[in-house]
């Protein structure tokens, strides 16, 4: 929510470094709460790579909605003459829209802007975040970094979303962009497997993702979809009914080890708290903190 009201409502010359830093602050004040999930492109490539549960996922990507909408409407409120635009379909403070679009812009060029800028978004979060030896508790501040890189290249086409929830939120409250948000939200998705693809086949899939799951803990598709969705083990492996993903690491080194092949260091698996600062105990898919 306060991500879109700053975001939303700076002055256009500096909306690259606010947006920047902005996303960067509040990933800090959100990480060891909720794991500082600001981005349903970003919430929706890791749990696509098996690192995070899908159920999870989707409730944040439903509250990083919700909190769009609401910020928006608060900007609204704050920003003058801007609450006579609410459902007007005219231009209010964080709208995408015809507005936003370079002149000579073209839908296809939208289309590759917010793709390109997604991706390197997102690939910092994986390279910072989940992979080793990532950053730690700098990991925030470098992707704001890549925020702020890509709004001073492609923002001045296409305004730089890289969020759906920047898209939908200002476009719920003042009806503006309807007719760019596939643009917007599609390029955002593509980046999404793009950059979820890329990090996989350099780094390795997650433990949750059911193509591996299923063969390092030998369960069946619909044990695998099940751990996957959820991030609970079947009953069956589980001896005390409490255990998660993490209580299975050692089963995901004989995997590797029965390939042929070393196991990925244990932080490309196993830590993908490192990237927000999950605490242990808390739903998280991984192991021991390190990072936040």
């Amino acid at each position: 929510m306060f991500f879109q009201i700053l975001g939303g409502t700076s002055a256009k010359e500096y909306a690259p470094f606010v947006n920047g830093f902005a996303l960067a602050v509040w990933i800090y004040v959100a990480a060891n709460i909720s794991g500082g999930h600001l981005n349903p492109a970003v919430s929706f490539s890791t749990a696509a790579c098996g690192f995070y549960p899908v159920i999870h996922t989707v409730i944040y990507i439903a509250l990083q909605i919700i909190g769009a909408i609401v910020g928006a409407w608060v900007s609204a409120g704050l920003v003058p003459g801007a609450g006579d635009l609410i459902g007007t379909g005219a231009s209010g403070p964080g709208c995408f829209d015809r507005g936003t679009i370079g002149e000579g812009i073209t839908d296809e060029q939208v289309f590759g802007w917010e793709c390109v800028m997604t991706f390197t978004l997102i690939s910092c979060v994986y390279a910072c975040g989940v992979a080793k030896p990532g950053h730690g508790s700098h990991t925030p501040f470098a992707v704001g970094l890549a925020l702020l890189a890509c709004a001073g290249s492609g923002g001045q086409y296409t305004g730089a979303a890289l969020n759906p929830a920047r898209v939908l939120g200002p476009m719920a409250v003042f009806q503006c962009g309807k007719d760019v948000v596939g643009l917007y939200i599609g390029g955002q998705f593509v980046a999404a497997l793009l950059a979820m693809s890329v990090f996989a086949f350099v780094s390795g899939l997650g433990p949750l993702n059911p193509w591996l799951a299923k063969r390092a803990l030998n369960l069946s598709w619909p044990e695998a979809v099940y751990l996957w969705i959820t991030g609970s083990p079947p009953s069956r492996l589980q001896k005390t009914g409490r255990e998660n993903i993490n209580d299975f690491a050692h089963a995901f080194s004989e995997f590797y080890a029965s390939e042929g092949s070393e196991a990925p260091p244990r932080s490309k698996i196993l830590d993908f708290e490192r990237c927000f600062g999950v605490r242990k105990g808390e739903w998280s898919t991984v192991s021991e903190q390190k990072a936040l």
